[in-house]
């Protein structure tokens, strides 16, 4: 009767799926690479050729939320002037497997491409390794309709010697003496204000915005003494998100969604003493 117990037991274990560490780094997350995502982007754009309007859902700090950003994914799906989105950041808490498989989920469920960048919470535990299994690089660039956008890592908790200035300006530079319509900054924490010189840095290679998350509500601010812009999208706890809007050859458009849309402005603040920002939520 004993040996029976135990084979039945070897048999039902056999057939199931089942975790045997939480540190395991073989997320299963399918389709939701950078390169994949801007293959998909690519093929749109082509299809499409130049518009002359266009939007792109900005996305952040969905951890801990999975329904709620499946909530938003579907309704960004019906959104028919979002070409694709930027997720800022912080999928994951602690950085451990599961978390990344529940947002691959909900992320599995848009119809439009989503370029994803790491967050300080992303790269928690093995997550830097399951990060760049899953989604590629921590840095990395592309051109949309003649916009450069140019994500970075930022994530100075986790990292050493970040951002990597030099790569931005190279990034950001022109082809061939051919001026892109705008420059786009994007990264998961908005700019350190203990990072001396890294707004004029942007500033000098003609960075027009940038966009983050991290700061969980929305925001959108200018230093006085460089009006470079930053816009910081909401924590996706309830459905909300940021919206930008791209009109080639004119100044870029902001608004904070949730309900509705409703326009943003920049505020102009002086830099204070110089401290780091907190870890976020």
């Amino acid at each position: 009767m004993k040996n029976r117990f135990l084979l039945l037991l070897a048999v039902l274990l056999a057939g199931c799926q089942y975790e045997l560490s939480p540190w395991q780094t073989d997320a299963h997350c399918p389709g939701v690479s950078v390169e994949e995502n801007l293959a998909k982007l690519a093929a749109f754009e082509q299809s499409i050729g130049k518009v002359d309007y266009y939007q792109v859902a900005i996305i952040g700090d969905p951890q801990q939320y999975p329904g709620s950003f499946e909530s938003t994914i579907k309704h960004v799906n019906n959104l028919d002037d979002v070409h694709f989105i930027l997720l800022v950041g912080d999928l994951a808490e602690t950085g451990v497997k599961a978390e990344f498989e529940w947002m691959c989920k909900a992320m599995s469920k848009s119809n439009k491409p989503i370029i994803s960048v790491i967050g300080n919470h992303d790269s928690l535990s093995f997550g830097k390794d399951i990060w760049l299994d899953v989604f590629g690089p921590y840095d990395f660039a592309f051109t949309y309709q003649n916009s450069r956008f140019v994500a970075y890592n930022d994530n100075k908790y986790e990292f050493d010697d970040v951002p990597d200035r030099d790569w931005l300006a190279a990034q950001a530079a022109p082809i061939v003496d051919q001026p892109w319509d705008h420059v786009i900054g994007v990264s998961h924490i908005p700019p350190w204000e203990a990072d001396i010189g890294f707004d004029a840095h942007l500033k000098e290679n003609d960075f027009e915005l940038t966009v983050h998350g991290h700061e969980s509500s929305f925001d959108h601010w200018q230093w006085q003494d460089d009006l470079l812009p930053h816009y910081i999208t909401t924590q996706n706890r309830d459905p909300g998100f940021g919206m930008l809007s791209v009109y080639p050859g004119l100044p870029l458009e902001l608004s904070d969604c949730t309900r509705e849309c409703v326009p943003s402005v920049p505020r102009t603040v002086v830099k204070s003493a110089a401290a780091l920002p907190s870890q976020g939520p």
